[in-house]
């Protein structure tokens, strides 16, 4: 019953980590509009939470290290519920301070994650990753698709998404007490910056991630350029989150059944260069199944990317260390998606070129996922690797005792 409980707690947390995030982009052109913004300002509005998730990513283990784990997701979900509550207020300073103080909670709540599952689920990761990473994907599509039709106007809008995060909270403190103090005697485990498979890992954290934010931001564009209507370009970009549910849930999944997650891998991150290259090259031939494709694609490579972090080092301390480094490189790395694709635009005048530009990045992104997955890099010889390491001693390591077909 305290393992379900827990479950519970880390899915409703999970379902708050992307609604701030994706409840803004169905009403930019009335936020333009009211608060007399260009195009770059807007975008600051998607791209400061990931820059936050970036470089406030490593702060999560070591405040977990200083209060414990769950003391610190609870004060990241309080962020998280008060930058979106602020969002009520319609004044620019405050839109983008309540932006930033939401991508903290993200960066800090995104990060701890990963090594929770590990701690509190060591023979299940797989499919619990699966879980709270769909949890994740379905806030940002129930963001996407509801915020909009709300007849509120847009600042209550934004702020009524602070609701779940409260319910959230309220869940979380009621499950978690239990766990408080379990990782605040944990000595310090620094983030292994010379490991090799950890930096495949940021490598591949990122790059995923950039595929899926340039991706969403230029998607409805590149068939409304075509002549689409906005409401089919909206659908599209609907049916593209929608398909991410099916694939964030059973690509885990399928990797725990069959102990190695390197096929679904590459079968993930193949169907997202494939249909990338289908929406530029022949983008009307069948757009819905391309959209289709994609969302199963990066929603499948971004939930064994989350996998592969939580297998990453040999205790749950140096999981979370190993995390933070690769969700702050990450995220850096993801946040340029949007910016370069957009610039892409503007010098070639053709929305073609980005999405072959992201088909052709595809290949790099899977061989670090290949190589992050790898068991030969995860058994490299510890002085190959940080003093922190990834070196998975099934001795100590109850990941790897009770689920040995889990990568190491």
């Amino acid at each position: 019953m305290r393992s379900l409980l827990w479950l519970v707690g880390i899915m409703l947390i999970a379902l708050n980590l992307r609604p701030a995030v994706a409840s803004v982009p169905p009403l930019a052109d009335t936020i333009a509009a009211d608060l007399h913004l260009g195009a770059a300002a807007l975008g600051v509005l998607t791209t400061l939470p990931v820059l936050c998730m970036g470089l406030f990513a490593p702060v999560g283990a070591f405040a977990a290290r200083r209060f414990g784990t769950s003391r610190v997701l609870a004060g990241a979900v309080v962020l998280i519920a008060v930058g979106t509550a602020l969002r009520a207020i319609p004044q620019l300073w405050l839109l983008y301070g309540a932006t930033a103080l939401i991508g903290v909670g993200i960066a800090v709540a995104g990060s701890l994650l990963p090594p929770l599952v590990r701690a509190r689920f060591p023979a299940r990761i797989g499919p619990v990753t699966g879980l709270y990473t769909a949890g994740l994907i379905g806030g940002a599509l129930l963001a996407a698709s509801l915020t909009a039709p709300l007849p509120l106007r847009w600042p209550l809008a934004l702020s009524v998404w602070a609701i779940p995060a409260v319910v959230a909270l309220v869940v979380w403190l009621f499950v978690a007490p239990a766990g408080v103090a379990s990782s605040r005697s944990a000595p310090p485990t620094p983030a292994p910056w010379r490991s090799r498979r950890a930096w495949f890992a940021t490598f591949f954290m990122g790059g995923q991630s950039l595929l899926y934010y340039a991706s969403l931001a230029w998607l409805a564009a590149r068939y409304t350029d075509l002549g689409s209507s906005a409401s089919e370009a909206g659908l599209l970009l609907g049916l593209f989150s929608a398909t991410q549910l099916v694939s964030s849930l059973g690509m885990p999944l399928l990797a725990h059944r069959f102990g190695d997650p390197r096929p679904w891998i590459a079968a993930s991150v193949a169907l997202t260069g494939v249909s990338l290259a289908l929406v530029a090259f022949a983008p009307n031939a069948a757009a819905w199944v391309w959209a289709s494709v994609l969302g199963l694609g990066v929603g499948g490579q971004f939930a064994l990317a989350m996998m592969v972090l939580s297998t990453l080092g040999a205790t749950p301390q140096e999981s979370a260390a190993a995390t933070g480094m690769a969700l702050f490189g990450g995220y850096l790395l993801a946040a340029a998606g949007p910016v370069v694709a957009g610039a892409l635009v503007d010098l070639t005048g053709s929305y073609a070129a980005p999405f072959a530009a992201l088909a052709v990045f595809a290949v790099p992104v899977l061989l670090a996922g290949l190589r992050a997955a790898s068991r030969e890099e995860a058994t490299r010889p510890a002085d190959d690797r940080s003093p922190s390491g990834d070196q998975t001693d099934r001795r100590s390591d109850p990941a790897a005792s009770r689920a040995p077909r889990q990568p190491g």
